[in-house]
């Protein structure tokens, strides 16, 4: 591993170059964080399709009059848009992964991400599956459509979900990046130990005015960058289908695929912007051109070098 030669300059940016430079890397490494994601994709997907995707199906076919059919696609919409926001850091844990390795010039093999995944499922099941949402929040929905009509309360809970969560994610948004790249433990018996906890108020205490800050620039960015993606969808749908109405194929396709590119282009942001904090925080950048220089001059085998994404 090539330790002071990336992909990505180290040096401070702004969010408006972050969010340029996040495009960039999806096009440098499109193919890789495509597979990445989409295997982190695929099951919250097919769960949010069993979950909610009746809906929009229940409308079509039972011909519901306008404004009830109106109410029934905006409930799916919130639905789903909330659904994945909370599900995005977990689904993108394996792009994290990879592109963690992958600036530094260093590919990893698909073996490697699944171990790095693999070794720290308790920490991340833990806080990006139950602590900050998502799996309580299909298991409300779940109980929600057990209960029979029961649509506004799946709404109410929803809300006051991503309330709770929108705090964590505003306040303190690198918890993918310090549990999977930096490998923090939860806890840990040993005096003087980084956990979890420790490091993430360590880290993100300074900087809480930027990370907020970015934290909305996104959440307006993906409502843009969502809307036009699924208009973009059906110009094409009108084009050679000569489909131009927000159908049954809109509803189940478009609108979970617009919304779950725009989650894999936030997961990229996120992790530049925790890059960002590094060197603004830690002088990163000359850390990581010491560390490279020591390997070189000694010789470190790079099975005993520290991954600088995974530990510090």
């Amino acid at each position: 591993m090539q330790l002071d030669r990336t992909h990505v300059v180290v040096r401070p940016r702004s969010s408006s170059e972050l969010c340029d430079l996040a495009l960039l890397l999806m096009r440098q490494y499109f193919f890789p964080l495509c597979v990445a994601f989409f295997v982190g994709v695929l099951p919250f997907a097919l769960l949010n399709a069993l979950l909610i995707g009746w809906l929009p199906i229940e409308s079509e076919f039972e011909g519901l009059a306008d404004d009830e059919t109106l109410a029934w696609r905006t409930e799916y919409v919130v639905l789903m848009a909330s659904l994945i926001f909370l599900e995005a850091p977990l689904a993108g844990i394996f792009a994290t992964l990879y592109i963690g390795q992958a600036v530094f010039e260093q590919r990893p093999t698909w073996r490697q991400v699944a171990q790095d995944a693999w070794a720290t499922c308790r920490r991340w099941v833990w806080i990006l599956g139950i602590l900050r949402g998502p799996l309580p929040a299909l298991l409300i929905l779940m109980w929600c459509w057990w209960l029979g009509d029961a649509d506004g309360l799946a709404v109410l809970f929803m809300m006051l979900i991503l309330i709770f969560v929108c705090s964590f994610r505003a306040f303190r948004p690198h918890a993918p990046e310090i549990l999977l790249l930096e490998r923090c433990p939860l806890r840990s018996d040993k005096s003087g130990a980084v956990t979890f906890a420790r490091r993430s108020h360590l880290f993100h205490t300074p900087v809480v005015g930027d990370s907020v800050n970015r934290f909305v620039t996104m959440m307006l960015l993906s409502v843009l960058l969502t809307v036009s993606l699924f208009f973009a969808m059906i110009f094409l749908q009108g084009v050679f289908a000569q489909r131009w109405s927000f159908n049954l194929v809109a509803q189940l396709v478009y609108v979970p695929v617009a919304m779950w590119i725009v989650a894999g282009y936030s997961v990229l942001f996120r992790f530049l912007c925790y890059l960002d904090n590094r060197i603004r925080l830690e002088g990163w950048d000359v850390e990581l051109g010491l560390r490279a220089e020591v390997q070189r001059q000694f010789g470190v085998p790079e099975s005993e070098a520290i991954a600088p994404g995974v530990g510090s």
